[in-house]
């Protein structure tokens, strides 16, 4: 097994200061600009992606993308990346940094999944500055340790877990498309209530499950728990320990104020709170409280709003139809969510398994 530096494979720079490309620089049309909310996991996210013109695209074309590039987020999500897997053009955008990998011993898929391991994650993220955020520069990137064996075993390791990514984002997709089919039952539900086509009792959620917060702080995090740790994150972390087992809704107190929900035994961050109704409820619980929090959300623009309070938790108004059948139609998509979700965690297992055990022999990968 060969070892180096991330920074003896590849070249690392930043993306272009904000005084090289300003906030009127961005057009609705043009080429899209990699910002740190379009990294996700090895993919980049076109939603909502800022975009340049042509002219300002070659004015800044040192800080272009190519295929095989890295890209990492500066502040925040740290360890997460995006992998480039074309040559569209797109630009690392400020507040990123570019990998590029310049060694010929290394196959670029295969440094992604290896920079994708929890292990490498962690590392990551222990060795970033800042006490409120993590930052990344190109120092802590460049000294990122790295382990490799010969370049044909590399690329079969990573068709190998590009199958189970594969899948992995199949999965995603689905769970996406049964998101969309829930808000338009949901929103249709509303529209014909609020013209007095559906009947129905309006409640809050109070009144259909007790509103409570977990008890542990960050920290109670583990790196290789059995259970899901719900924190104000967009991610859960992982724990040893549960105290909650029931379908339930998760709501972030501060931070990013997303809405979960989770069937499964699991803990929260003190700031994390803990609605489980009544399992007819669960789906129509989870509606309500996402469209809520995102009317909260979009009414605080302008606002500083540093926490949500138990009272909003607890007034989040809930309409209840009288037809049941809509009800168990909402039920049926949050449980085939959560049905999938729970197979991708298992995708995820393996693959985060599969990678040591194929570079270190273990097992072994068959013509």
């Amino acid at each position: 097994m060969n070892k180096t530096l991330l920074g003896d494979i590849s070249s690392i720079i930043t993306g272009p200061f904000g005084s090289q490309l300003h906030m009127e620089d961005y057009v609705e049309d043009g080429i899209p600009v990699i910002m740190p909310q379009n990294i996700k996991n090895r993919t980049v996210d076109e939603t909502w992606i800022a975009r340049i013109t042509s002219d300002d695209f070659l004015r800044l074309n040192r800080y272009a993308t190519m295929i095989n590039d890295i890209i990492y987020a500066r502040r925040g999500d740290v360890e997460k990346h995006a992998f480039v897997k074309d040559n569209s053009q797109m630009l690392c955008g400020t507040g990123c940094l570019r990998v590029r990998i310049m060694s010929e011993d290394i196959y670029p898929p295969y440094l992604s999944f290896y920079l994708n391991r929890p292990e490498t994650k962690r590392w990551i993220t222990s060795h970033a500055v800042g006490s409120n955020m993590p930052n990344l520069n190109t120092g802590i990137l460049e000294a990122v340790p790295i382990e490799y064996p010969d370049y044909k075993s590399q690329v079969r390791i990573a068709a190998v877990l590009q199958k189970l990514e594969e899948k992995i984002d199949i999965n995603n997709k689905i769970n996406d498309y049964l998101e969309q089919q829930m808000h338009l039952i949901y929103e249709h539900m509303m529209f014909n209530m609020l013209n007095n086509m559906i009947c129905g009792k309006h409640i809050f959620a109070k009144d259909i499950c007790n509103v409570v917060t977990g008890k542990e702080d960050a920290n109670f995090a583990t790196e290789n728990g059995k259970y899901k740790f719900f924190t104000c994150a967009s991610t859960p972390s992982l724990c040893d320990e549960y105290v909650f087992e029931s379908k339930s809704i998760l709501i972030a107190g501060n931070g990013e104020f997303n809405v979960k929900h989770y069937d499964g035994k699991f803990n929260a961050y003190q700031r994390t709170y803990v609605l489980s109704p009544e399992p007819e409820l669960y789906g129509l619980l989870y509606l309500s409280s996402l469209y809520r929090i995102n009317s909260f959300k979009s009414g605080s623009a302008g606002s500083i709003v540093k926490f949500i309070t138990k009272g909003d938790v607890e007034n989040i108004p809930v309409f209840i139809p009288n037809d049941t059948e809509l009800i168990k139609s909402i039920n049926s998509l949050v449980h085939f969510q959560d049905q999938v979700s729970i197979e991708n965690e298992q995708l995820c297992t393996l693959r985060d398994w599969l990678l040591p055990m194929l570079m270190n022999g273990q097992a072994t990968i068959e013509d």
